[in-house]
């Protein structure tokens, strides 16, 4: 901190001799690099000095962009993407680094991507294949929706799965498979996400099969250790199956690739499997199970019960209700709605209706038999359930002058609605952006924002005159707080 000029302080540009001008490109990248890979960012001077990195490089981005000189234009993309890396990461870990790598990914869009100069077709045609996957992995963990920056990532690797001679490894295929999902990027966000899941799932099938420029046969899988012999381990499998999951395209390349991914894992040579990538395996499995059922037709029967047990083990333990849920719950008992909290299925707010219920208050106190009711899962998505607000500076901009923007959900929130609705759950999503607006002190008006988002009454009384009617909630609503 001493040589950024201070904890709280901004890179001065007067200081021409602090050790932090003197450090070169790679002396900054390897100390967020070191910082970040270690966990070493959880306080507020390791927050400081990441900020000031990461300043001090966006700095000489600048000030490369209008110099002449090869020497000081000459900036590798490796460091800059291991800086963002380091910040997407702390992220993650709910480590706060304010709104910099959402301006360091703008420079790096304004350097590498729009500038005059560059092969528009393809602007990240000097880049490596690990800067390409580290640079979308530091917008997966930052939950960034820089759109064009997304883009020319994707655009590049597709290209690069087509040209085998400077291809992605198995491993760097199912990272940016598991970007995707997890940003959820869709053919309605842009045609090249449209295309990706496909020819990934090709690419991998090639590598896998050791052809090249061949049809790849779907009828028989295989042999288990494939996989694992091509770089795709027990981790790499489950990120794929969750991920193709999630993305919803299944073409035959898709299909037969999630077929030999179950059997890999199925065949485990290590004989278990973490916890982590079994419950993305029974998360696909049970979606599979109904929307391609090819997919995992392979799939034997005491596989899927082992997935299945160690789903429910983890969603049988004892669940911690967080500030906001408590205040849904309260609010929802002043209204004398009946409910339980952190239901089965992590389902945060749950209520039973009988199937012919006009109004959520006449919900049943009795949870012990809910077959044959309406299951309404009333589910509270916090910040990391969505992209950050403001992706990028423009973004960032129109905040400040007041205008409203509503984040995307995310991929792993997409499929577990998915998974409720498949269970026979209605989901009603509160979202963060909404409730957290309204001030802890308005008791009346959280009443009133559930009365519309839960249809619990038809009025509510609140005294002589202050009376709430019913209304449906529209989309892009605007509340007395905004």
């Amino acid at each position: 901190i001493a040589f950024c000029q201070g904890e709280g302080s901004a890179v001065k540009e007067s200081d021409k001799s602090g050790m932090l001008r003197n450090c070169t490109f790679q002396d900054l990248s390897n100390i967020a690099w070191s910082y970040a890979s270690h966990g070493a960012c959880g306080t507020k001077q390791a927050e400081a000095l990441m900020m000031f990195v990461a300043k001090e490089a966006m700095r000489r981005m600048s000030r490369s962009m209008g110099s002449t000189s090869d020497q000081e234009r000459r900036i590798l993309p490796r460091d800059i993407t291991q800086i963002a890396w380091a910040l997407g990461t702390m992220e993650s870990d709910n480590s706060s680094v304010g709104d910099v790598l959402v301006h360091l990914v703008d420079a790096i869009n304004d350097y590498w991507i729009h500038k005059e100069e560059s092969d528009n077709d393809r602007p990240l045609k000097d880049w490596r294949c690990a800067d390409l996957v580290q640079l979308a992995t530091a917008l997966s963990h930052g939950r960034l929706d820089n759109r064009p920056v997304l883009i020319a990532i994707f655009e590049e690797a597709m290209d690069r799965l087509i040209d085998r001679s400077r291809g992605f490894t198995t491993s760097e295929i199912s990272i940016l498979m598991w970007v995707q999902a997890r940003l959820y990027l869709t053919a309605k966000i842009h045609k090249i996400f449209g295309s990706f899941p496909s020819s990934a799932s090709r690419a991998l099938l090639q590598r896998m099969q050791s052809l090249k420029n061949k049809e790849v046969p779907n009828k028989e899988l295989l042999p288990a250790q494939t996989m694992r012999h091509r770089g795709l381990g027990s981790q790499e499998q489950a990120n794929l199956a969750w991920s193709l999951t999630v993305l919803e395209q299944y073409d035959d390349n898709v299909t037969t690739l999630l077929q030999n991914v179950f059997h890999a894992a199925s065949s485990n040579e290590e004989g278990m499997i973490q916890l982590e990538h079994a419950h993305q395996l029974w998360q696909a499995f049970f979606v599979l199970s109904e929307d391609c059922p090819d997919a995992v037709k392979f799939l034997s029967n005491e596989f899927s019960q082992y997935l299945e047990k160690k789903w429910n083990e983890e969603k049988g333990r004892l669940k911690q209700s967080s500030s906001r849920h408590k205040a849904i719950s309260q609010t929802l008992n002043l209204m004398k709605v009946a409910h339980r909290n952190e239901y089965d299925e992590d389902v945060d707010v749950a209520i039973v209706l009988e199937e012919n219920s006009a109004w959520t208050h006449t919900a049943q106190d009795n949870f012990d038999v809910i077959e044959g009711r309406m299951k309404v899962a009333v589910e509270f998505d916090g910040p990391h359930h969505f992209s950050v607000m403001a992706s990028s500076g423009k973004d960032l901009s129109a905040i400040a002058n007041g205008a409203k923007i509503s984040p995307r959900v995310l991929g792993h929130t997409v499929l577990k609605y998915r998974l409720l609705k498949k269970k026979g759950w209605t989901v009603v999503r509160i979202p963060y952006y909404e409730f957290d607006k309204i001030p802890f002190w308005a008791s009346m008006e959280r009443q009133r924002y559930l009365q519309r988002a839960l249809k619990t009454h038809d009025k509510i009384q609140f005294s002589g005159i202050d009376v709430s009617e019913y209304k449906a909630m529209v989309p892009n609503r605007h509340s007395r707080f905004d």
